[in-house]
């Protein structure tokens, strides 16, 4: 049986229709992209490849989230800098991960940290970019920013690398049993890609001073969000265009990561038609007629359709959380960001 897909399969490569031009979404990637490239502007080894790896690292979500939930709570977007930064930072750290567990050696069309740097080489950089997130947050020690705020910072950076773990081993285990349930599907892709964006919002909330409830809420539509964009990913793996995602067609199927279209798929199929999926599992490449009979199948027992359906219950409900904040530009750009998953590229 499959494993899930995770995060690391090109989740931020795929398109996002709308935000390029929402400005104050694109005034804060670009700025996050200028102070990422300051932390690694010196000369080294380390430098250079961490550069590299976060240029390929897709389209700033969980930075962008965490300034605008910041923006929106308290008027001023600079108190979420210097968490947008360590989330983005674990992200590529985490990107890096995954494709040494995964053997990849292409991401958006760039050979990966592990193909371009060997296995011991891309431990070692995703390693430093874990690190560099304590000096990142070092940056609140000039602020006014309590104790007691950056120790909720460091407990949820804490809370989403543990979530991520325990997810990993939670989607081995069920990948055993053979018989997964979409509650299942949801709860390990909370734990694996949600809880990076859930923290990234919680975050941006807590440097706003924002109250208990609030954080709270925010913590909710990170997570929500979080799994509506893989849930998003998983569906452009099976029908989007390798222009548009960063990765080719089928790639879950290439790595047996079994996403909840095929999931869908597999729990309701008959005898023949899920046969002819599980023959795919694992190949490197399909003929235009395995293709078409796949999507055929997938299209004709409603896994797209259902797919959809749970991606548009996760955005009614991060819309729904956003209800609470105040009107402003940044929670308007809050919620282009949610409705945009409706229009990605399948």
């Amino acid at each position: 049986m499959a494993r899930y897909s995770s995060e690391g399969d090109g989740t931020d490569g795929a398109e996002v229709r709308g935000l390029e031009h929402n400005p104050l979404i694109v005034r804060y990637r670009e700025e996050v992209d200028k102070r990422l490239a300051e932390i690694y502007g010196t000369d080294g080894w380390i430098s250079a490849a961490a550069s590299e790896a976060i240029r390929a690292g897709g389209k700033r979500l969980r930075p962008i989230l965490a300034v605008l939930v910041c923006e929106a709570i308290c008027g001023n977007p600079e108190p979420g800098f210097p968490v947008a930064l360590a989330y983005e930072l674990a992200h590529s750290a985490s990107l890096i991960q995954d494709d040494i567990i995964d053997e990849s050696e292409v991401r958006h069309a760039s050979p990966t940290a592990y193909k371009r740097y060997g296995l011991a080489r891309a431990i070692m950089l995703s390693d430093s970019m874990i690190f560099e997130i304590f000096n990142v947050l070092t940056r609140y020690g000039t602020t006014d920013l309590s104790k007691d705020a950056l120790v909720r910072l460091l407990g949820y950076l804490g809370k989403a690398a543990s979530l991520a773990a325990e997810g990993e081993m939670l989607e081995v285990a069920l990948s055993r049993r053979g018989d997964i349930k979409t509650e299942e599907y949801t709860k390990v892709i909370g734990m694996k890609t949600g809880a990076l964006f859930a923290g990234a919002a919680a975050s941006g909330a807590v440097v706003a001073k924002a109250d208990r409830v609030t954080v709270d809420r925010m913590y909710d539509l990170g997570l929500s969000l979080g799994v509506a964009f893989q849930i998003g990913d998983d569906i452009l793996d099976m029908s989007g265009d390798a222009k548009d995602t960063g990765k080719p067609l089928f790639k879950d199927i290439e790595n047996n990561a079994g996403n909840i279209v095929l999931l869908h798929a597999l729990s309701k199929g008959d005898a023949i038609q899920k046969n002819a999926i599980n023959a795919m599992l694992f190949k490197k490449w399909f003929t235009s007629l395995e293709a078409e009979r796949l999507l055929q199948i997938l299209t004709d027992l409603g896994s797209f359709d259902h797919a959809r359906a749970l991606l548009v219950m996760q955005v009614n409900r991060c819309r729904s959380l956003l209800e609470d904040l105040p009107p402003s530009h940044a929670r308007n750009a809050l919620d282009e960001m949610v409705r945009s998953l409706l229009a990605r590229k399948d």
